[in-house]
């Protein structure tokens, strides 16, 4: 029985995984507006009444795929070498994230575009974005042996985790991976320089 209920969560994490990608990969290619729970529901193999098992929302279904991308960098920065340097760590787990996720970052950056286009799309699912920072001050935290409820260091690493990416994707022109992957690590090092004004 252990088993049959082992499968059957497996099932279910795999069906929601499907409806994920599914309406994060229409959201990019043709636009919140003409994203529909059907169409996420088809592509998911599903009917809407099981989408609606899953989900409240279209919505909430892209989202919560933005979600997971990012925090896909965050889990394999936890696992780097313990003797790696912060930044050295977090620029060799994002960028092997990018590398290796290329599909869901710039589909999950077209959406997050859209969504800031439109505040409204945002404001509903902003949630999940708490939740993807306070992965990272935990993250941060365990990696430093600082204290996330007396410390500034671990919401700061956090914050400026997220200013990298909101850099990169600000000046990504195009849909060149490397272009992006360049943009990633010239805002980590300029941001391990501790910004110098340019000249």
């Amino acid at each position: 029985m252990a088993e049959e209920m082992s499968l059957r969560e497996r099932k279910k994490l795999e069906t929601r995984a499907a409806l994920c990608r599914a309406a994060m990969r229409i959201a990019a290619e043709e636009g919140f507006d003409r994203l529909t729970v059907e169409a996420i529901a088809t592509a998911g193999g599903v009917s809407v009444r099981t989408f609606h098992n899953y989900f409240g929302s279209k919505e909430e279904a892209v989202f919560a795929q933005v979600a997971e991308v990012l925090l896909d960098a965050i889990r394999r920065f936890r696992q780097r070498p313990a003797e790696e340097e912060i930044w050295d760590a977090f620029q060799k787990a994002l960028i092997t994230s990018v590398s290796e996720l290329q599909d869901e970052w710039v589909h999950g950056i077209e959406v997050f575009r859209a969504a800031m286009a439109e505040p409204a799309r945002l404001a509903g699912e902003i949630y999940r974005m708490e939740d993807v920072h306070g992965e990272g001050v935990t993250a941060v935290a365990h990696r430093t042996g600082t204290d996330p409820k007396k410390d500034l260091y671990p919401h700061l690493v956090s914050s400026a985790f997220g200013a990298v990416l909101d850099a990169a994707i600000a000046v990504w022109e195009g849909s060149e991976i490397e272009g992006l992957q360049n943009l990633l690590i010239q805002s980590i090092e300029q941001i391990r320089a501790g910004l110098p004004q340019p000249a």
